[in-house]
């Protein structure tokens, strides 16, 4: 597995909201994306398998489908979504570049 979805993308309000809107998420996938982005430390696979009465490979799989929902958003619109990093450098420039565009 790779790394985390909030690991990955620098999450905003205002960005989950919009890939809210525009990725139309199941049920199942909007209570896993919240968890993992707003309650990762309070969230594990398991703790999510057990309270949304699924199984731990569907919690997977639906991590899975919501990376790929992102990705395929980020490739239709990359003005607003921010590519996943991976590497400690490429998080350092998306944080710059985000500040630089704030100010």
């Amino acid at each position: 597995m790779g790394k985390s979805i909030k690991n990955q993308i620098p999450w905003t309000k205002e960005l989950y909201n919009k890939f809210v809107g525009d990725a139309i998420l199941s049920d199942i996938e909007l209570k896993v994306l919240h968890a993992r982005v707003w309650e990762r430390d309070k969230w594990t696979i398991t703790k999510m398998a057990l309270e949304f009465h699924v199984s731990r490979t569907t919690i997977n799989n639906t991590i899975s489908s919501i990376r790929k929902k992102y990705d395929y958003l980020q490739y239709s619109n990359p003005t607003f979504y921010p590519k996943r990093v991976t590497t400690l450098m490429e998080k350092k420039q998306m944080v710059d570049k985000m500040c630089t565009k704030r100010v």
